[in-house]
């Protein structure tokens, strides 16, 4: 395991380029990061619990994965070729099966490529710098469109084409997701401008999203809830400064908040907030790092239609709403790494008021009643600590969701499982998760969901 010092950590923009160079720069840099926008540390990732010579290599990885640019340490590797453009990723393979009757889950065990990651970084000269994400999709190929889930036999998603360049044979289209795609300047340690669509940086999982990074196999439920907006799109600013041993950080966003199509647009005059605050400090006993995130913001649905005004014979679009409501989200997380443990945790808590005049009502035999306004909170904690023996890295968490929103009842969860790194770019994980219902009816089942999930990540 390498020694942690609180300096700026590689992000490998050139990993390609030049993996060994970024090795060996890995090794000399701290595993703990100082990019705002990724508090995470490297040895809580998985890249950096290999030991000894495949360390340095790893913490590249890893560093690349959860938060590529927005530091000074990939720029020395930039140096090698500066403006090249670096392509790089990662993808997994995952078994997933069931064990119980669960109303939600699929009885049937199935075999999935779940993630397919491609990365495009560039160093621009002068303190630019570029990243576009973006994940390969099957889907929507098979999906059940929202508006078929309650009909008695719902019409899957069919895009199945002919493919010209193989007799017209069927061939099944994907989708694109963008991940995110942002170009930022630097021009002070305590202050980066970034611009375009960039992760919410919101505690540790979300940064940290890479397979091959995390730890586990499924990701916390409270977190999938998507408490946060996973992403946005606006402006983030964020900067860092040392004192002594220990960093101080911030990250400031202002961006279209959430919405039907906020990827690129806003169907209202409010822009949400986002703030960070973070401290990370090396003790004798490890490496500490606590952080607090909050977001405000408004989501608004219009729909767009011609209108004719007969008094003065113009015409033009009017904007009808159809749904509004405030949120407010709170976040706190902490990471201790000392040798091989890591310790790590999240507290999430959202509040959501709706606008009295587009209230959604609940559908349902009898009076008309209408969603309340609530908050949710949830957590989860987990452990893992790194045996000296075949990279293998036992891990056991557990998370609670108090939903507060009627027809969702509150959840808890136990998970665990093993890690076992072979090759610092290979990552073979087993997890197993249970979890229980609390709503006083078997609307959810009896005991939630028993689940046993293999999966192999690797990155490129």
């Amino acid at each position: 395991m390498m020694t942690s010092r609180i300096t700026k950590p590689v992000t490998g923009l050139s990993l390609l380029t030049s993996s060994f160079l970024i090795a060996n720069t890995a090794a000399a840099q701290d595993p703990s990061t100082s990019d705002p926008a990724a508090p995470a540390s490297v040895p809580n990732t998985e890249a950096g619990a290999a030991p000894a010579a495949s360390d340095a290599e790893a913490a590249a990885l890893a560093a690349a994965l959860s938060e590529s640019g927005g530091n000074a340490a990939d720029a020395a590797a930039a140096d090698l070729d500066e403006f090249a453009l670096n392509i790089y990723g990662f993808a997994d393979f995952t078994y997933t099966n069931v064990l119980n009757d669960f109303a939600y889950g699929s009885p049937y065990p199935t075999f999935l490529v779940g993630n397919i990651n491609l990365y495009a970084g560039a160093e621009l000269g002068g303190g630019w710098r570029s990243l576009v994400e973006f994940r390969l999709l099957y889907s929507p190929h098979g999906s059940v469109p929202p508006d078929q889930l309650f009909l008695p036999q719902p019409q899957r998603v069919n895009t199945t084409v002919q493919d010209p360049a193989d007799y017209d044979r069927p061939n099944r289209w994907g989708g694109v997701e963008i991940e995110r795609a942002w170009l930022e300047y630097t021009a002070h340690p305590l202050f980066t401008l970034r611009m375009g669509q960039w992760l919410t940086p919101y505690g540790i999982w979300n940064v940290d999203h890479g397979t091959p990074v995390v730890i586990g196999v499924r990701k916390p439920f409270v977190l999938g809830k998507e408490l946060f907006p996973e992403r946005q799109t606006g402006l983030e600013a964020y900067g860092s400064f040392l004192t002594g041993k220990t960093e101080i950080g911030y990250d400031i966003g202002l961006s279209n908040g959430r919405g039907p199509v906020d990827s690129y647009r806003d169907f209202d005059n409010n822009k949400a907030f986002t703030g960070r605050l973070f401290v990370t400090t090396e003790t004798p006993a490890g490496t500490v790092t606590v952080g607090g995130t909050v977001y405000r913001g408004r989501y608004t649905d219009r729909y767009a239609r011609f209108a004719f005004n007969p008094a003065t014979g113009e015409g033009g679009n009017e904007y009808i709403s159809t749904a509004r409501y405030e949120e407010f989200s709170m976040a706190g997380d902490v990471r201790w790494i000392w040798d091989e443990l890591t310790l790590q945790g999240e507290l999430i808590m959202h509040d959501l008021a709706y606008d009295d005049a587009l209230r959604p009502a609940i559908l349902g035999p009898g009076p008309t009643s209408y969603y309340a306004n609530h908050r949710d909170v949830g957590w989860y904690v987990m452990g893992a600590y790194r045996l000296p023996w075949f990279n293998i890295m036992p891990f056991f968490g557990g998370e609670s969701d108090a939903a507060g929103e009627a027809f969702f009842p509150d959840g808890r969860a136990i998970w665990g499982g093993l890690n076992i790194r072979p090759v610092p770019r290979v990552v073979l994980k087993a997890q197993y998760t249970q979890s229980w219902f609390f709503d006083g009816t078997k609307v959810f089942g009896d005991d939630g969901i028993k689940a046993i999930d293999l999966q192999s990540a690797w990155s490129f």
